[in-house]
């Protein structure tokens, strides 16, 4: 194998030395083109639009759950506080319904306490 030889694409053709072109004096500027229907590619812009609606969805998903979990803790805190009236409410029916299925059951638990006895009781009416 010869390697002094250049190398050519067909065995038949004499290899062609390279030419450089003159170099022109003035510097070379970017020339505008119009832009043709063949530049650009929908595909890549599909890709774009697809980047831009998996954004769009992430952030209407982040808005509406920050909303929902707001209303949710509304919502929580105000049944918190039915509760909580629920339960003096039950109490306090609970403490009627004791006094009045055995009214001596206030007296004996009175005395129980340690409660004064001394104290007089004043009943109080409303004039007619």
């Amino acid at each position: 194998m010869d390697t002094t030889r250049r190398w050519t694409s067909s065995t038949h053709e004499e290899a062609k030395p390279v030419v450089a072109s003159p170099r022109s004096p003035e510097p070379q500027t970017v020339r505008p083109r119009l832009i043709d229907s063949g530049d650009v590619e929908l595909s890549s812009l599909g890709g774009y639009a697809l980047v831009i609606l998996i954004m769009a969805a992430c952030m209407l998903l982040s808005a509406w759950s920050r909303i929902d979990l707001r209303e949710t803790a509304v919502a929580l805190d105000r049944s918190e506080r039915d509760y909580a009236a629920a339960q003096a409410e039950t109490s306090r029916l609970k403490l009627e319904l004791s006094t009045l299925e055995d009214p001596a059951w206030l007296h004996k638990t009175a005395d129980e306490i340690d409660l004064q006895s001394t104290v007089p009781v004043i009943e109080m009416s409303t004039v007619q």
